[in-house]
């Protein structure tokens, strides 16, 4: 593990330059062969317009740019929990902190959402009822995500004036 965390510490910054020119380049060439190849288009061309013609060729030559981000999101998140995974099993003394602090936000969304019910009122209330959205019975759950995530950010309000003060009186 040390060795990974050595890597990225020397050639993390080269590597994500590296990956990020090799996306753009890509993403570049995808845009400038996709106004090449398409008849009635080019750089000057109102797009928002052009997609509205009966005539008009499909323009997916943007969609480089979306699946490349999608998938380094993706990439990220994988890496992200694997890593985390690694973590717990390498040092399981050292997450009891995070674990404890995992389950509080586990029971607390858990209470959050025993005590929801589908709202009626309000914008929430509106796009639940909405039948584009089909939201269903996930009105509980949303609730509950919502409730939790403001607490979680007043709890992070409140310990950061709480540390400032702490650390102003010392």
């Amino acid at each position: 593990m040390n060795k990974v965390y050595n890597f990225f510490m020397k050639y993390g910054s080269l590597l994500a330059l590296v990956v990020s020119v090799l996306i753009l380049l890509g993403y570049f060439l995808s845009i400038t062969g996709g106004f090449s190849s398409t008849e009635g288009i080019d750089s000057g061309t109102d797009l928002a317009k052009y997609i509205h013609q009966k005539d008009a060729q499909p323009i997916d030559f943007f969609d480089f740019g979306l699946k490349a981000a999608i998938a380094m999101t993706f990439l990220a998140a994988i890496a992200w929990v694997l890593f985390g995974l690694f973590g717990l099993i390498l040092d399981p003394k050292g997450s009891i902190k995070f674990l404890l602090s995992f389950a509080v936000v586990v029971v607390l969304f858990f209470i959050f959402k025993s005590s929801s019910d589908n709202e009626t009122t309000g914008r929430l209330g509106e796009l639940l009822v909405d039948p584009e959205y089909h939201v269903g019975d996930w009105g509980p759950t949303i609730t509950a995500g919502l409730k939790t995530m403001l607490s979680l950010f007043g709890l992070s309000i409140v310990t950061l004036i709480v540390s400032e003060l702490i650390s102003m009186f010392k």
